[in-house]
């Protein structure tokens, strides 16, 4: 029987008391009680709102002009179709570990060991990268009101700090946090479009783009791609599953709904700012891509604005940090309840439960990653644009993974009960949809992650070959320790 065949899909029932599912008995498990709500916020933590309209937004006008909303609204439906595969295998597959659990179901052990690894690989690069933006956003803050300067990276240390308190605690301090951050984000973007929705832009009026530009500018194809990165973070409404109150209810919601949010929030935002600009919005997207949204907030709300503006920006960078960290830790945790790493990484705290081992050997691998860089640069956000260029790159792969993953588990099961729209026309507008987004990101890769030549080579290479060393890694298992190849996508024995 070929390992396909061979992975199971789902624990069994009665589990004891005390443990969460994919955890063995006798062991403690991670717990907690995070709803639909909690869920949502924690994937707008890691999507930075107001760091994306501020950042990204304009990036995405700059090439797609005035179709920009448009091309959030096509990410928006890839999203939704990926959402909903994913959401129908989660009611076979509950196993916890969101894609590494996904990906081992579809096609296998090998591939689900590959993509746990590319996993660790890019939300290792985003989470060091996070760090750098804080440093500098923090830097900037701070000497705009007078403050002392002092090197940025003593503001980065001071956060690395920080999140790695609140992530050895449990997650539902960590839920709390990202609650009241991403509030204060959303409504200063909601303020910011309701203030150009009734003083009109330049051309004095805040109706719709004519539908004769929706097509009309732009590479929109290449800013569909900016786009995705918007999503990143998605998955963590299934990584965790093991703390989430009726998971089988609140994870395929909260995937729905976080998908609907961002991606209305994010067309909606683009709309306005770019009729806050008129005809310049191109220009100014190309000339000052970071004051655009700042300076309009200023403009149609108040001056002040744009002071608190620059705090929730820190804020906001402050939030995705906990989320990212979190996200990591899991992966780490479920490789390590899987034996796959060492075991100790895969125990919870006995009071908070949490993964704080885990979250312990995070906080450890961020300092050993952005030390080299603290005192060797002078401009932490270059290095922040290229960290996190290489991240997302491999995130998109990742997701391109989990879509054939998804169409394939339910071709190997035709005897789960499912409608086809989910269990094969939405995994393969995913997969279409995500084939896309990784050729035109290997082809403008310079473009994603700020290099070129034999560095961009270098990029690709190096993604594709974290996949395959976990392939390897699952091989040498099977062959030298079955009981733990076993185990891999948390499946338990």
């Amino acid at each position: 029987m070929s390992d396909l065949q061979s992975a199971p899909s789902a624990m069994g029932p009665g589990e004891p008391p005390g443990t969460s599912s994919g955890t063995s008995p006798g062991r403690v498990g991670l717990q907690g009680h995070m709803g639909t709500a909690a869920l949502v916020f924690t994937v707008l933590a890691v999507a930075a709102p107001l760091a994306s309209v501020n950042g990204l937004g304009p990036i995405v006008i700059g090439f797609a002009g005035t179709s920009a909303p448009t091309a959030f609204l096509i990410a928006t439906g890839v999203l939704l179709a990926f959402a909903a595969g994913l959401a129908t295998m989660s009611r076979y597959v509950p196993n916890p570990g969101a894609f590494y659990a996904y990906v081992t179901s579809g096609l296998g052990r090998p591939a689900g060991l590959g993509g746990a690894f590319l996993a660790v690989f890019a939300y290792w690069l985003m989470t060091t990268a996070s760090y750098a933006y804080l440093g500098s956003a923090t830097n900037q803050l701070i000497t705009g009101f007078g403050g002392p300067e002092i090197p940025w990276y003593w503001y980065q240390i001071a956060g690395w700090a920080l999140v790695g308190v609140i992530g050895y605690l449990n997650v539902e301090l960590s839920a709390k946090v990202l609650t009241v951050v991403m509030v204060l984000e959303v409504l200063i973007v909601i303020i910011f479009d309701a203030a150009v929705a009734i003083r009109g832009g330049t051309e004095g009026s805040a109706l719709p783009l004519p539908r004769t530009e929706v097509f009309s500018s732009g590479s929109i194809g290449i800013a569909v791609l900016f786009c995705v990165l918007c999503f990143i973070g998605f998955e963590s409404t299934a990584i965790f599953r093991e703390e989430a109150k009726d998971p089988e209810k609140t994870v395929p919601r909260a995937m729905y709904l976080s998908v609907l949010l961002i991606g209305v929030f994010y067309a909606v935002s683009v709309a306005f700012t770019i009729i806050a600009y008129g005809d310049q919005a191109d220009s100014v997207a190309a000339d000052n891509a970071a004051g655009m949204f700042g300076e309009a907030l200023g403009t149609y709300v108040a001056p002040v604005f744009m002071d608190i503006c620059a705090i929730l920006l820190v804020n906001s960078v402050f939030a995705s940090q906990i989320a990212l960290q979190n996200m990591l830790s899991r992966y780490l945790y479920s490789l390590g309840n899987d034996g796959v790493l060492p075991r100790a990484l895969g125990k919870a705290h006995a009071t908070h439960r949490s993964p704080y081992r885990a979250s312990l050997v995070v906080t450890a691998m961020v300092a050993v990653l952005a030390l080299p860089f603290m005192f060797t640069t002078d401009d932490p956000m270059a290095l922040y644009g290229k960290m996190v260029g290489v991240g997302t790159y491999a995130i998109t792969v990742l997701m391109l993974l989990a879509s054939v993953a998804v169409l394939v588990y339910f071709r190997r099961n035709p005897h789960h009960q499912a409608s086809p729209l989910k269990t094969t026309v939405a995994p393969v507008i995913a997969i279409l949809g995500f084939s896309a987004v990784v050729y035109l990101a290997t082809t403008n890769i310079d473009l994603i992650s700020g290099v070129t030549g034999g560095l961009a080579v270098a990029v690709v290479t190096l993604t594709f070959a974290t996949v395959v060393a976990g392939v390897v890694l699952a091989s040498v298992y099977r062959a030298k320790r079955p009981e733990v190849y076993r185990r891999i996508g948390r499946q338990e024995l």
